[in-house]
């Protein structure tokens, strides 16, 4: 018996631990930009923490959606599932939009309800 080796399934466990060691230090480092703009510390800003805090959560959400959500291996794929859930969502928000558009608002008063031929309601 041989066993055959493939390269691209080596290719992306080695993709997953270094997106797993990667996303351990940015974690790391916004717990040390939210730490080290405390008000007893004040190394740095506080809207400098933001900036690199959310800077940090930008690339951690690239890296999961190419790497754990397949949009790097398999995006012929994923193109094919994304594109019609894309339009279909488009198309529901214009069927509901005037659902939406004329509902009961909160200083309206309620319409009443019909009455019945006895004249009870």
């Amino acid at each position: 018996m041989t066993e055959t080796h493939d390269d691209s399934h080596d290719m992306r466990v080695k993709a997953y631990f270094s997106v797993f060691i990667a996303l351990s230090i940015f974690t790391a480092v916004s717990f040390v930009a939210n730490w080290a703009a405390h008000p007893e510390r004040a190394w740095i800003t506080p809207h400098t923490s933001f900036a690199i805090i959310l800077g940090v959560a930008v690339v951690k959400a690239v890296l999961v959606g190419m790497i754990f959500m397949h949009l790097k291996f398999d995006w012929g794929r994923v193109y094919f599932v994304i594109i019609p859930i894309s339009i279909m969502a488009m198309m529901m928000m214009m069927v509901l939009m005037p659902d939406i558009v004329i509902a009961w608002q909160p200083g309206q008063e309620p319409l009443e309800p019909a009455v019945s031929i006895t004249g009870t309601r």
